[in-house]
């Protein structure tokens, strides 16, 4: 049965598809799409120390740079720094203006 209709879904002419009319559309998170991943350069990976932890995380230059939750593959957090302030007179952001060394 199910080769069968494999079979004749094969020989259906593309302009009857009902998915033909799907083909010119651009994917979804296609080509042209902002990555949700971070700079490829890390200084660190990083989880709990426990085994049951479904938390990942990576340094990079110094900034918490991605945190994957609840799989290695799926970014939550794309960057996260500190920022200090007086609230008048300065602003450092981490990544701008702090020094980090290894």
């Amino acid at each position: 049965m199910g080769i069968a209709v494999g079979l004749a879904l094969a020989i259906v002419p593309a302009g009857l598809s009902p998915l033909a009319g799907w083909a010119s559309r651009a994917a979804t998170d296609g080509p042209g799409t902002l990555s949700h991943f971070d700079l490829a350069r890390k200084d660190c990976l990083g989880t709990a120390r426990n085994t049951t932890s479904k938390v990942w995380f990576t340094v990079a230059n110094g900034v918490l740079s991605d945190v994957y939750y609840p799989t290695a593959d799926n970014t939550n957090v794309e960057t996260l720094q500190l920022v200090v302030t007086d609230g008048h007179n300065f602003t450092d952001l981490q990544a701008r203006d702090m020094t980090y060394t290894v």
